[in-house]
């Protein structure tokens, strides 16, 4: 268990003390998959049904045994959970990939192959190696195997070397940090929002001013939502029904109304676009209760389409928006 196999970011102990809970009650679990190379048995899937073992000071697991090697079991364990088990988050599927491209072997694959390996979508796998390359200096890193499996460099595919991008990062830091010299309060606070507005912000996510069964903001909407999201200030305002293909849903009401600490309900908001979403799941937010959520979007790779009825919650949207230099357009 102490090999690198261990896929998540981290172990739940609510997890194991539920897992351990049914243990006790006779309830049946799954084999854990496990690596066996002859000397040493190498843990590849099930660490939580391991652990909740232990906590009963059980003696015996049922396995399911391959015979391979700490890097087989390695492979197996990036895309375990993807289709069954306790929900991946999404720190979890980057623990994954990234555990491929560091690798000195695996690196050279292409982002669909680790995609499918890691059970993620391509897009995902692309902007993880492209942070990467930005901050590593081994030219491996431009590398691909073709499909005849020569190396290939793909450094200058699009017109740009992977130097030519570094160049180009350095001058939009600059531009950056003299911008901040220059004009402290971010320009996006002159824009002032007003009924009706749709701002895009960034490359996928939508503000939209106004009440979200305005058919401007319908028609905004894709045909599959990942998570739905409402903040209500009433209980009278629960909703009666979701739209169509929304596969998640999460509905929050306090009667701390607006004096509830952001902080905490940014953690809140985190732990379930974390749980119930993958990179590119599209978010609907009704209403708009922290300004800096479209950053936590962003952060966690969800595209979002928001609905917030005041003017001036949306220009705080906006106003947060510009902390992060990502450019904002009025349609």
């Amino acid at each position: 268990m102490d090999g690198g196999t261990q896929p998540r970011s981290q172990l739940f102990k609510e997890v194991v003390a539920e897992y351990a809970e049914d243990m006790k009650q006779g309830a049946n679990f799954p084999p854990v998959t496990i690596y066996y190379d002859g000397e040493e048995y190498w843990l590849a899937d099930g660490f939580h049904r391991v652990r909740a073992k232990e906590a009963i000071e059980a003696t015996e697991v049922t396995a399911e045994v391959h015979f391979g090697t700490q890097r087989d079991a390695v492979l197996y364990a990036v895309g375990a959970n993807a289709a069954h088990g306790l929900r991946r988050t999404n720190a979890d599927k980057r623990r994954s990939v990234e555990r491929l491209l560091r690798d000195h072997e695996w690196s050279l694959w292409s982002d669909n192959a680790i995609s499918k390996k890691c059970g993620v979508s391509n897009t995902f796998v692309g902007k993880i190696r492209n942070e990467l390359m930005l901050t590593n200096n081994d030219n491996t890193a431009t590398l691909r195997r073709g499909i005849d499996n020569r190396l290939i460099d793909t450094s200058k595919i699009g017109g740009k070397s992977l130097q030519d991008t570094k160049d180009t990062t350095k001058r939009q830091r600059k531009k950056k940090q003299a911008s901040k010299i220059t004009s402290p309060t971010p320009l996006v606070q002159s824009k002032e929002v007003v009924k009706g507005d749709t701002w895009k912000l960034g490359k996928s996510h939508y503000l939209f001013c106004g009440d979200s069964s305005s058919k401007k903001f319908q028609k905004l909407i894709p045909s599959e939502i990942g998570l739905f999201m409402i903040f209500i200030d009433t209980k009278e305002h629960w909703p009666q029904f979701l739209p169509e293909n929304t596969m998640n849903a999460f509905c929050f009401y306090s009667s701390y109304g607006e004096d509830i600490d952001l902080r905490n309900l940014r953690q809140i908001i985190e732990n379930c676009l974390a749980t119930t979403t993958d990179a590119d799941d599209t978010v609907i937010m009704i209403n708009l209760p922290d300004p800096s959520l479209f950053i936590l979007m962003e952060s966690l790779y969800c595209p979002c389409y928001c609905a917030e009825p005041d003017p001036q919650r949306c220009t705080d949207a906006l106003t947060a928006w510009a902390a992060i230099n990502q450019p904002v357009k009025k349609l």
